[in-house]
């Protein structure tokens, strides 16, 4: 197998992994049927009773076992028929697709600060015994 499509079955299987848990699960596993369409024998049994299952990833976990399962099933499968590279680069595309419905959040604090985050919706303060300075607000 070259490196192209060895670096592509890497990319495939984190996409599939990352997807698992999220929104864009239905999606990943409908690109990887049609990967699995194309396998024989019981190999494809296998890997696509290992696609129905439920997944037990917790929503933006990524499972390094289930990466590297699905890095050595893509490995095989584009080693055996490198036409499968088109549907395997568009399920690797999933993961750097923009998805307005996906929020990305970083919050940080240091020197006991605290943070209190909300992603969507409103988030209201009030004073209290355990707000510090009752005169400062966020």
């Amino acid at each position: 197998m070259n490196e192209e499509l060895a670096e592509l079955a890497v990319s495939g299987a984190t996409a599939l992994v990352s997807a698992m848990g999220t929104d864009l699960w239905q999606e990943a596993k409908t690109l990887m049927g049609r990967v699995l369409a194309q396998a024989r024998g019981s190999r494809r049994n296998e890997l696509s009773a290992a696609l129905n299952r439920q997944s037990t990833a917790a929503r933006g976990a990524v499972d390094a076992g289930a990466v590297h399962y699905w890095t050595e099933a893509l490995s095989e499968l584009l080693d055996r028929n490198p036409d499968l590279a088109r549907d395997v680069m568009a399920l690797a595309s999933l993961r750097t697709r923009e998805r307005p419905d996906i929020a990305i959040q970083l919050n940080s604090a240091t020197h006991s600060g605290e943070v209190f985050a909300v992603q969507r919706g409103t988030q209201h303060f009030a004073s209290g015994p355990n707000s510090g300075d009752s005169g400062e607000r966020p």
